[in-house]
């Protein structure tokens, strides 16, 4: 169930980071399908290895970029699917969350597919140790 719940909101992230992807002229998904959100952050950044060599903004704009094409022709390959995720966009966030778990929850097979497309993103964000979702970042700078 936690997994779900990751997912949806994961996913309900991923659009909206869309739409503030679409503002910044960059698009941009984002999921943690493994994360656990009664896992509390640390307090202070942990120690791990050296980042890898495309651990900068231009190898992450990179993963967002093929990621989101991925996604693209995703959507455009399901139409059902893409029509009821924008549909949830539409209402009010605690009511769209309810919709996106609902969702998932009866889907397992699009969610497993969409967790499959944003896996090198997760990927990314493992190996350079990112703390920060890029779609949180994004949103961010959607405010500046």
């Amino acid at each position: 169930m936690a997994r779900i719940a990751t997912f949806r909101r994961a996913t309900f992230g991923l659009i909206a980071a869309g739409a503030a992807g679409a503002m910044l002229g960059m698009p941009t998904s984002w999921a943690d399908p493994e994360g656990s959100d009664s896992t509390p952050a640390p307090a202070t950044p942990t120690t791990s290895a050296p980042a890898a060599g495309d651990c900068n903004a231009a190898g992450l704009a990179d993963t967002i970029s093929s990621v989101t094409k991925e996604l693209s022709a995703y959507f455009a390959a399901h139409p059902d699917v893409n029509a009821a995720l924008i549909d949830f966009t539409r209402q009010p966030a605690f009511v769209a969350v309810g919709q996106f778990d609902g969702y998932f929850k009866d889907h397992p097979q699009e969610a497993d597919e969409l967790r499959a497309i944003q896996a090198p993103l997760t990927a990314y964000k493992d190996r350079c140790g990112l703390q920060v979702a890029p779609t949180d970042a994004l949103a961010v700078l959607a405010e500046v």
